[in-house]
């Protein structure tokens, strides 16, 4: 998952940055850096990337984002 995939995902799902960082577990200020493009640790991205895949998106090469309504957590 790119920076760029991650705020499309978070734009598809209509989450905040706040709430990304309370569903995914991830603090907001590493997100906030991954998504400005600066070093995160590989697991936090991955935990972030799963965390959107639970909700319904998914990732395709490194620019396409599709999200499946169909697919995601009924907790959203």
């Amino acid at each position: 998952m790119t920076p760029g995939q991650c705020r499309a995902a978070r734009s598809w799902l209509r989450w905040s940055t706040r709430t990304t960082a309370e569903k995914s577990g991830v603090s907001r200020s590493t997100l906030v850096r991954f998504e400005s493009g600066q070093d995160v640790l590989y697991s936090k991205v991955d935990q972030l990337r799963k965390t959107f895949e639970n909700a319904g998106v998914r990732f395709v090469g490194r620019t396409v984002v599709e999200y499946d309504q169909s697919r995601a957590d009924m907790d959203r």
